[in-house]
């Protein structure tokens, strides 16, 4: 796997492993028998506990991602950034694409039903190719969901997460920034229902918070 510019300067290892996992839509103990290293060696770089890596392993690891050895041992040192409890943020997709219910999500992602549950209420995370086949359906970016869960992954084994870097607001077409106006000015100038709307609304994660403004801003269009 090569880099994307920017997007890839400073993602872990932990995290290109478990995407390139999700790419070949293949289970980590698949990916793992693949890369002939062992399925708990891999978990263990996936969890940033690897000590002394061994060579060879480095070069193979190195291979499969496109990378040097030298740039595995630098991602080695870098930390997956905190995340929100997948559960909640599978739930925040599921309700940005309006009526998704479990059911659907069951049917399409061929993901049991009791495992999406476990899922929402953050009791298990997914294997890296029940991880891809939610981000296809979702149409979500893959490497955003393995991002999340090898954040939670590390957090519930008590790893070291790195603070999330502040999102910078996004340009927004026109019309959808009529839809920021008017929904921020119902919060200013109205009353605690709408205060309380508005920051409900920027509590969404940011796909939700788009998908809200472009509903908003086609109510606009049509007045």
């Amino acid at each position: 796997m090569s880099g994307n510019g920017a997007q890839m300067d400073r993602i872990p290892l932990s995290v290109l492993l478990f995407h390139a996992a999700m790419q070949r839509q293949q289970s980590l103990s698949g990916f793992a028998n693949d890369l002939d290293i062992g399925a708990i060696s891999l978990r263990q770089f996936i969890l940033g506990k690897t000590q002394r890596p061994r060579q060879k392993t480095l070069e193979t690891i190195g291979q499969a991602l496109g990378l040097s050895v030298e740039e595995v041992r630098e991602r080695m040192n870098y930390l997956p950034e905190a995340a929100p409890p997948f559960g909640e943020w599978l739930d925040s997709q599921m309700k940005a694409r309006g009526k998704f219910s479990r059911a659907r999500l069951t049917r399409e992602t061929r993901i049991s039903d009791g495992a999406l549950r476990n899922y929402l209420n953050n009791q298990t995370l997914p294997d890296s190719d029940q991880a891809q086949r939610l981000a296809e359906v979702l149409e979500v970016d893959p490497l955003t969901v393995a991002a999340i869960i090898v954040a939670n992954e590390v957090a519930q084994r008590g790893g070291e997460l790195a603070p999330p870097r502040a999102e910078q607001p996004e340009a927004a077409p026109a019309a959808e920034a009529d839809g920021v106006t008017a929904f921020s000015a119902a919060g200013q100038g109205g009353g605690p229902d709408e205060a309380h709307l508005l920051d409900l609304w920027r509590q969404l994660h940011p796909q939700g918070r788009r998908a809200t403004i472009g509903y908003i801003a086609m109510l606009l269009a049509e007045r």
